[in-house]
Formats: C-alpha cells, sequence, structure tokens
C-alpha cells in the first residue's frame, strides 16, 4: 500500500510525521512519501518538497508565499500524483494549498483524506463546498466540527487531537535547568515567538524589552526564548546582529539537538551561563554556548521599544528543539498566536499569548474587522469558547503589557490555578490519547476499500 502525506507548516509537519508512524506501526509494508520537513524526514517519509518556510498566518503572508507554491510546487506534486498513483493522498491542514490538490486528485480518481481540514477549529462557520466534495474522508481533531461536515454529506471522524500523543520532556527541570546555566530554585519564563521569520522579527524585540523589564521588577527571573526548529542558526544569527564575525561563531557553534541525542544535550551551557548570571553581565546565550552581548544587538530592532536611559538586559538564552521542555518547566510563557498556545495549554503551564505582524498585518487586521468578527485568536480560547488566556494583538502586545501580565502570573496563585484548571478543560476536550493511530487506521481502511473496488 501506498500513501502520499501532504503538510504545508511546523504544525502539519508534526502532525504528519506522528500519523507517519502510526500508519507504519499498523501497517510495516506501507510506502510513504510527501511534502514536509525535519519531522517527516525523520519519520522516514520520502520528501519530494521541503516545507520547511511555506507558513503564513495572514492573507498578507500568504499572498507573497502561495503564487510561488501553486506555480512551482503544485505542479512537481501534480506529477508525482499521476506518475505514482498512491491508493490515498493525506492533506495534513494548510487548506490554500492542499484544498486545490484534493480537487485534482478527485478528478484524475484518486482518495483523499483531509486530517486536521482547515477552519475545523472554529466554533462555528462551514466547511467550502470545494473541500466537501473533493473529500473522501475528513479527519477532524475537534469534536464541535464533526457535525459541520456530516451535515454536508461526507464521512468525517472525531479522531481526538495528536498533541495528547506527543511525549514528555526527556529531561527533568532539574536538568533542564542545570544544562542551561538556571538556577531551577528561581522563575524561570519562556519566551515562544513563533516558527515563521516575520514572527521572529516583530515578536523578539518586544519580547527582549518586557524581559528586561520583568527582570527590574521580578528579582532572579530567568528567561528562555524558545527557537523553532525550523529557524536555522544562520537565521536566527542574522536576525540578532551584524558582526560577520559573531554570525560565523554562532552558526559553528550553535547546537542542533538531533532525535538520537534529545535525551542528552551534549554541550551544556552550565559552566558558561551560570559564570554569566553571577557577574550580571548583559547577554544572549544560545544552547551551544555561545554569547551574544547587547552591543552587537541590531539596534534598530532591539532599542526601538526600550525608553530613554533604560539599560541591562538581563540573561536570556537561545535553546532550539527543547520546546518541550521549555513549555513544561517554565513558570510562565509568553506564546505566539499558534498551534504552540494549545501545546503549551496541554502542558499545563500559564501563559499569556501575544501576536504582533507588519503595520501591512495590521492594517488587514482592521480593515476586515478581525477584531470585530473573531473573539478569540489564541487556541486555548477558542476550545474553551471563552476568554481564559490573555490575547495581546498588535499594538496591545507592548513590552509593559506583557510583562504586567506575566507579574500577575508569577505572583496571583488563584490566577495560576485559575488558568492550570481551564487546561485541564481542554485537555478533556481534545479527546483521549490515539488520534494517530485512529486516523490512521481510519485512513488505512479507506486505502483499502479504494484498491478492493478498482
Amino acid at each position: 500500500m501506498q500513501a502520499a502525506i501532504i503538510t504545508g507548516e511546523l504544525s502539519g509537519d508534526k502532525i504528519g510525521a506522528d500519523l507517519a508512524a502510526s500508519l507504519r506501526n499498523a501497517m510495516p509494508e506501507i510506502s510513504l512519501w510527501g511534502i514536509g520537513s525535519d519531522a517527516m524526514r525523520a519519520a522516514n517519509v520520502e520528501l519530494v518538497a521541503d516545507s520547511s518556510t511555506w507558513g503564513a498566518i495572514s492573507i498578507t503572508e500568504a499572498l507573497r508565499k502561495v503564487p510561488a507554491l501553486l506555480t512551482t510546487v503544485a505542479p512537481l506534486i501534480r506529477k508525482q500524483v499521476l506518475a505514482r498513483r498512491p491508493d490515498v493522498v493525506v492533506l495534513v491542514d494548510f487548506g490554500a494549498f492542499n484544498v486545490r490538490l484534493a480537487a485534482f486528485c478527485k478528478q484524475h480518481g484518486i482518495s483523499t483524506a483531509y486530517y486536521v481540514p482547515p477552519g475545523c477549529w472554529k466554533r462555528d462557520g462551514f466547511a467550502s463546498d470545494t473541500l466537501i466534495k473533493n473529500s473522501d474522508l475528513i479527519l477532524t481533531p475537534f469534536e464541535w466540527s464533526l457535525e459541520r461536515y456530516q451535515s454536508r454529506g461526507v464521512a468525517a471522524e472525531f479522531v481526538g487531537h495528536p498533541l495528547l500523543d506527543r511525549p514528555g520532556p526527556s529531561l527533568s527541570r532539574e536538568q533542564f535547568a542545570d544544562e542551561l546555566g538556571l538556577d531551577f530554585d528561581k522563575p524561570i519564563i519562556g519566551l515562544l515567538p513563533g516558527s515563521r521569520a516575520h514572527e521572529i522579527n516583530h515578536l523578539v524585540p518586544v519580547m527582549l524589552e518586557a524581559a528586561r523589564l520583568l527582570a527590574s521588577t521580578e528579582p532572579g527571573a530567568q528567561f528562555v526564548i524558545g527557537v523553532a526548529p525550523s529557524i536555522s542558526a544562520d537565521q536566527m544569527c542574522r536576525f540578532l546582529t551584524t558582526n560577520k564575525d559573531l554570525r560565523d561563531r554562532f552558526t559553528e557553534i550553535w547546537h542542533e539537538l538531533t532525535q538520537e541525542a534529545e535525551k542528552k544535550i551534549i554541550r551544556p551551557l552550565s559552566r558558561t551561563a551560570g559564570s554569566i548570571t553571577r557577574t550580571r553581565q548583559t547577554l544572549l546565550a544560545t544552547n551551544g554556548g555561545f554569547i551574544v552581548p547587547e552591543d552587537a544587538l541590531r539596534p534598530t530592532q532591539f532599542r526601538q521599544y526600550r525608553a530613554p536611559g533604560q539599560s541591562g538586559l538581563p540573561p536570556v538564552v537561545l535553546a532550539k528543539n527543547l520546546a518541550t521542555e521549555v513549555m513544561t518547566y517554565c513558570d510562565a510563557l509568553v506564546c505566539c498566536s499558534g498551534t504552540v498556545t494549545l501545546e503549551a495549554a496541554v502542558t499545563g503551564t500559564p501563559m499569556i499569548i501575544v501576536y504582533r505582524g507588519s503595520k501591512v498585518m495590521e492594517f488587514e487586521y482592521k480593515l476586515r474587522g478581525l477584531h470585530r468578527k473573531i473573539p478569540f485568536i489564541g487556541l486555548p480560547n477558542i476550545v474553551l469558547n471563552r476568554k481564559a488566556v490573555p490575547e495581546l494583538i498588535q499594538e496591545q502586545a507592548s513590552p509593559q503589557a506583557i510583562a504586567q501580565h506575566i507579574s500577575v502570573l508569577l505572583r496571583d496563585i488563584t490566577a495560576r490555578q485559575c488558568m492550570k484548571s481551564d487546561f485541564k478543560e481542554i485537555r478533556s476536550l481534545l479527546g483521549v490519547p490515539g488520534a494517530s493511530d485512529r486516523a490512521a487506521r481510519a485512513i488505512i481502511d479507506l486505502a483499502s476499500a479504494t484498491r478492493h473496488t478498482e
């Protein structure tokens, strides 16, 4: 049996990888190929295109990416589909690309299963006619969207959310803190700026200034930036500094955790970051042991939010491929809006949700009236259908507002307990573990039925 798995963003890549593992467990001889990135590649899926840079969250960003994908990648994948004729094509989210591919597959008599269809997270709304008529099976992780599909006559199943199947941290809190040179007895604040380049550009400066403010009001506070797998060492260093010598050293030393090394960080920061913390130097340090002095940071990005006379960026560690540990062991999180907010809720760590984009994106947000039409942008709030997690959008996501909300989460025990209780409710609404296995069985059944009718 042969299946193609087509993903488009980091979250979809992880879901596709989990599905691939479940498909192989259920049918070891299955042949898997498709589009994805690091996670799918690690799951031994043959990739015909890499989707690591495809992420877009607004129409403005999508207009920059989708046309090129439709004129370059789409013809490639259509050619592959016709040449290989898989028993089933599994489409994972990424509607701007995958809904069109579903129509192409339908036209050529190839079965499609849409896993995590676009917009399935919405509490109300409708499923597009194109999606419905061209999908042979829809697998949704949100139970409230099931009736939406079934009422249109398409086969659909609620399989639960694959986030519940993700493995927990491979390090204890003490090990995590020790490896990054932190004090596990003092507050650790996680900064998660997202996986897209434009999110890094707009959110990291604001988060760093918020860290500066928090350091003055929360004695002993420590900060960790979780760097997404899709952001390379070179990208991060070019964003941080214009200094070529620093950039070359950064790229050389930056520690990339492999699957085999996930249980043990090979090059710990303990000695380096610990000594820096004691001397109160201003810095950013990578989990490869490299230090970026504050005076080497890009001034236009990192100083635009600072009030006159302010100085002293606190120690901040850049940690790549440690997202689970960051979300689990930090005392509070500042999360970019996206799937990571739901991941964080599953871990139970109190958080706030922030989003900032370009001026053009802000204009689009207001022009489309999204601030009035969409009650929430954060998935935890959407799942609960109420505002349980603070949301700071565009100009609201100021360093001062971020610092204020995080201070509340650190100091107010009642606020923390209330949020943790809400997160337990979220876990219950996402179903029970085993989503990837249930999806795999449904996909295999669809492919088998298709083969028997040929």
